[in-house]
């Protein structure tokens, strides 16, 4: 199937976009060194500010395979935090942002990054969340609904010491 058919006449329902500088990851991950036991613990707090379980695992996964000067490990935290921020504020061009659950709670535990086959980033809404946190049980059944009629088309690209995410909240086929 030809992606633009695919996608002609999806109404667009909300768009977000953030610019992430580079150098303020990497800054971090030589402050607060997954590689060092002494920072550790400090650099596994901030992740679950901003990351969800399945993204810290795959994180978890790039610090075994990769060395530390490798861009790849900034790149991916940057991107996470960058489609967290889009994605909330697309979210809130049509939901009032009390409706919405506290942007930490929708970045580390309602939301998370993956990617199709071909490496295409996408945005998911966790379908265990409702049973994993009850205390956002009247969110959960809400967004669950709200997220089986509608999905995150994403994007991520970077170029030198800048990374750009756009999220557009589009109803599904």
């Amino acid at each position: 199937m030809n992606f633009e058919l695919a996608n002609i006449g999806r109404k667009i329902v909300g768009v977000g976009v953030d610019i992430v500088y580079l150098p303020r990851f990497a800054h971090l991950l030589e402050k607060h060194s997954p590689f060092d036991p002494r920072t550790r613990l400090t650099f596994d707090k901030i992740t679950q500010k901003f990351m969800h379980e399945k993204e810290r695992c795959y994180l978890s996964n790039l610090l075994i395979e990769e060395n530390r000067s490798n861009p790849r490990l900034h790149e991916y935290m940057a991107g996470i935090w960058a489609l967290k921020e889009c994605s909330f504020k697309a979210l809130s061009c049509c939901t009032s942002k009390d409706d919405l659950p506290p942007a930490q709670v929708l970045y580390a535990k309602m939301l998370y990054k993956t990617q199709n086959d071909e490496g295409v980033p996408k945005l998911q809404f966790d379908k265990m969340f409702e049973e994993k946190y009850p205390k956002y049980q009247r969110f959960s059944k809400s967004y669950e609904k709200f997220f089986s009629a509608h999905e995150f088309l994403v994007s991520i690209s970077h170029d030198k010491d800048y990374l750009i995410a756009l999220a557009n909240l589009v109803e599904r086929e």
